[in-house]
């Protein structure tokens, strides 16, 4: 069964070359969120295993992550995919110029598993268009906000050529 995912479209500088013009580039619009009751609720409903033991497992597998990002471990969690952490910093001419005063800090990565990267190859798209008070679909992009709360896109720049996710 496919998933149509919608879009919306934020303005973005181009951080290499700021003499270029801004560009719309597509950004995710969330069809909503999922706490970790309703996750355990499905993996409940899904599964031999009761909610009130996976409402236990799940934290103690962020207690044991944090514990293993701490150590530099990268977390294989079979098919679902790995987490590992990277580094921020500025730049050296010379190896041994880096030094600990050069990183700006750390983020966590998620490389997916084969069958997360095959369903998003399989997604369709469809551009969101917000509905006025009076339930009329807009048209065009000129109320297209940039982001749901409409706050201007905090990382204008990017990161890795894709659009800010809305969520962070």
């Amino acid at each position: 069964m496919a998933k149509v995912f919608s879009f919306t479209s934020v303005l973005r500088k181009n951080m290499l070359d700021k003499e270029k013009p801004d560009m719309y580039y597509a950004l995710t619009k969330s069809s909503g969120e999922i706490d970790i009751d309703e996750m355990a609720e499905r993996i409940q409903r899904s599964s031999t295993v009761n909610w009130a033991d996976v409402l236990c497992v799940l934290p103690a597998l962020q207690t044991e992550m944090i514990e293993s990002f701490k150590k530099a471990e990268i977390i294989r969690l079979g098919g679902l995919g790995s987490f590992y952490v990277t580094l921020r910093s500025s730049g050296a001419l010379i190896p041994k110029d880096v030094k600990e005063g050069l990183i700006k800090g750390a983020r966590v990565r998620f490389r997916p598993g084969m069958e997360i990267k095959n369903v998003l190859k399989t997604l369709e798209y469809s551009k969101y268009k917000p509905e006025n008070s009076d339930g009329d679909k807009n048209n065009g992009d000129k109320n297209d906000p940039e982001k749901p709360d409409g706050t201007p896109n905090p990382n204008p720049g990017g990161d890795d050529g894709e659009t800010p996710d809305q969520a962070a």
